[in-house]
């Protein structure tokens, strides 16, 4: 059985700062097998997208870059760019925006964070996946190079995961721009003419063509979409909607694909969930609301499936922020979940699937550390 550790989210003095959390973190006895000296390391974060104003801190991602490092691993940080255009599209962009979203690529990091897939995004192989919809996807060549891997995750809600947390972040996060638009191939946008208010912020986004000027307006051509999701995060009218059947499908995929990187993956994986600044729009959105619960720590464990239970569970139990969505959708009590009424869906599905992939198991112990 596998064991989650959970350390909470006050600080009292300087003994539980956020460095001697990621300490903490790394003092943990499954980390030994993950942080070996003289061994390659990757880091995964999530590099927001600009104008998303809850991210992750940058000294959350240097503090795991230079005590691993301290303890010997040939550490770097990684992620993927978007699928959608906009200001992670490219390396070159990808590049600027982690720095604008301060990450001291140079000083700090050495010049160790790149991109999976590399600058063009597109550099990788593709790996036969099991399961009932990829075949196979393609993974990221820096994934398939390094050792070991440390999966930090700033936990979220999700329009079509119900959580952005390590499941989601590894089924979709270490995957070539190719990778991503296979797991995102089985969505099916629909578009409600009625609802377009003609701000067609929506264009800049659409790396196909599929959306188009029409007069005041926009059109859509569902056969150019490749399900990037771009209009639909940015759509001021709620235009963009994803037909519901396609959603289980989506979660089986990136629970087909996290199964993929984890069976390719050369060494150890484990996996960190920062339940802090908990929004309803994920890191991929360029504009995030206030977040929804209160601060409940960091979660941590070898097992991505337990650790996502878990943190659904915690964020089900938790009491909602006033003046907040939680307030708007009245899921202000314990127990109610804010998930599903934010989004429409939970991960309970994906993480089934996951369960049945053997990408984990949601039984687990629970550990409070720290």
């Amino acid at each position: 059985m596998s064991r989650v550790y959970w350390i909470k989210g006050r600080s009292k003095d300087f003994r539980k700062s956020i460095t001697s959390r990621v300490a903490t973190i790394l003092g943990l006895d499954e980390m030994a097998e993950v942080v070996v000296p003289n061994r390659s390391l990757a880091i995964k974060v999530n590099v927001s997208e600009l104008g998303y104003g809850y991210s992750l801190a940058p000294v959350v991602v240097n503090s795991f870059f230079e005590q691993t490092r301290d303890r010997g691993a040939s550490s770097l940080v990684t992620d993927s760019g978007s699928l959608f255009k906009g200001p992670r599209f490219s390396g070159q962009d990808w590049t600027d925006t982690a720095i604008m979203q301060g990450h001291g690529i140079g000083d700090a990091l050495d010049n160790q964070m790149m991109m999976a897939g590399g600058f063009t995004h597109e550099e990788g192989r593709f790996c036969i996946s099991e399961g009932e919809h990829l075949g196979g996807v393609e993974l990221g060549s820096l994934i398939l190079d390094v050792t070991n891997l440390i999966v930090v995750s700033h936990v979220t809600a999700h329009p079509l995961a119900g959580l952005a947390g390590a499941v989601h972040n590894l089924g979709t996060g270490l995957l070539t721009r190719s990778g991503k638009a296979r797991v995102h191939s089985c969505l099916e946008l629909q578009f409600d003419a009625n609802r377009c208010e003609g701000a067609k912020v929506c264009l800049a986004y659409c790396p196909t063509g599929a959306l188009s000027e029409a007069g005041s307006k926009v059109s859509f051509d569902p056969r150019m979409c490749n399900g990037c999701l771009g209009c639909f995060m940015t759509c001021p009218g709620g235009a963009m909607s994803i037909r519901p059947g396609t959603i289980p499908v989506f979660q089986e995929s990136v629970a087909e694909a996290a199964v993929v990187v984890a069976k390719n993956l050369r060494g150890k994986a484990f996996y960190v969930n920062f339940l802090n600044s908990i929004t309803p729009q994920s890191d991929d959105y360029p504009f995030s609301d206030i977040p929804f619960i209160p601060d409940l720590g960091v979660l941590a464990s070898d097992d991505p499936v337990a650790l996502d239970w878990v943190t659904y569970q915690m964020i089900v139990r938790s009491p909602g922020i006033p003046g907040s969505i939680a307030e708007d959708l009245k899921v202000l009590e314990k127990g109610a979940d804010k998930l599903e009424a934010i989004t429409g869906t939970t991960p309970a599905h994906m993480l089934e699937y996951g369960e049945k992939m053997m990408l984990g198991r949601k039984d687990c112990e629970f550990l409070i550390s720290g």
